[in-house]
């Protein structure tokens, strides 16, 4: 935020708390790479898994993978979302609750996150094995 005095010039003397902030200090800034829908962490890998923190902005509406991937675990650690599942012209839909992980499973499923409040989410899975 910039501060102005009364003549819309810039002052030199704004505090601290009046400067812009540093885009680093965000929610979606280091250790965050930013994303179209917020930020992800890569928090835990290895040859036979993957886990992440996602956040991801209210309003968003985020298409959860399978391609690649098995044994596919989400679990909302904060804020409000739901999980839409769509199987042909089925959607349901279900509200996350938070600590409670649910599966994704991979097949003809198509899955997608909508975030009604910003949210913060724990992802861990399983690459598919050739």
């Amino acid at each position: 935020m910039e501060h102005k005095d009364r003549d819309g010039a810039e002052d030199p003397e704004a505090s601290p708390d009046e400067a812009a902030l540093d885009p680093a200090d965000d929610d979606y800034g280091p250790p965050f790479e930013r994303r179209s829908f917020g930020g992800e962490f890569v928090w835990g890998q290895a040859p036979g898994y993957t886990a992440k923190v996602l956040r991801v902005r209210a309003g968003e509406v985020v298409a959860i993978s399978t391609k690649g991937r098995r044994d596919m675990v989400v679990m909302l650690t904060g804020g409000r979302a739901l999980l839409e599942t769509r199987a042909d012209d089925n959607v349901d839909r279900v509200e996350l609750l938070p600590a409670t992980p649910i599966l994704v499973a991979e097949g003809e499923l198509a899955y997608r996150l909508v975030a009604m409040t910003d949210v913060e989410l724990f992802t861990i899975y399983s690459p598919k094995t050739a």
